[in-house]
């Protein structure tokens, strides 16, 4: 009783309603996020937020031990943003009664061992799968690959850009 007491006391404080709706918001945020995460990391890293309503990992592999997202790799880093990006845009979706199923992923590729893009690419073949559209702006001639439809911008230093498209 004397801990729900404290929770209603801190939340009609000056900001205490506000930090408990985006804590409460965030980590719903991160539950939905680790539907994906948990299975591009094989079960080996969660998402959760800390009492700074910050996004914090942990890791299984170390005894389920917290840290910040900053000590991620680059690969794993990409997969944390790729997977709440895909939470929020649901979140939003869920909000705004709507059936916009669309959003853009600029790069991040390049910091993926294949292993990696292999699970992404992956994963976002089940989007589309969901009937999800994601547009992929990329460098990485595997990714581009693999990618069935793509508008190709090439960089002409005397006549300008120019754009194919390819719909295989």
């Amino acid at each position: 009783r004397a801990n729900n007491l404290g929770i209603l006391a801190n939340m009609f404080s000056a900001s205490g309603l506000d930090n408990y709706g985006s804590s409460t918001y965030m980590q719903n945020l991160s539950d939905l996020a680790n539907a994906r995460f948990h299975r591009m990391t094989k079960n080996q890293l969660s998402l959760c937020v800390n009492a700074s309503n910050e996004f914090e990992v942990i890791d299984y592999l170390n005894n389920g031990a917290r840290r910040s997202v900053k000590t991620l790799s680059g690969g794993q880093g990409f997969q944390a943003s790729l997977c709440l990006a895909l939470a929020l845009a649901e979140s939003v979706q869920t909000l705004n009664n709507t059936n916009k199923n669309f959003f853009f992923i600029d790069e991040g590729f390049g910091t993926q061992d294949p292993e990696s893009v292999a699970v992404v690419f992956d994963t976002l073949q089940s989007l589309y799968k969901e009937n999800r559209i994601v547009g992929i702006i990329s460098h990485v001639a595997e990714l581009q690959e693999r990618i069935p439809r793509s508008i190709n911008v090439f960089k002409d230093d005397e006549n300008g850009s120019f754009v194919t498209e390819s719909w295989n």
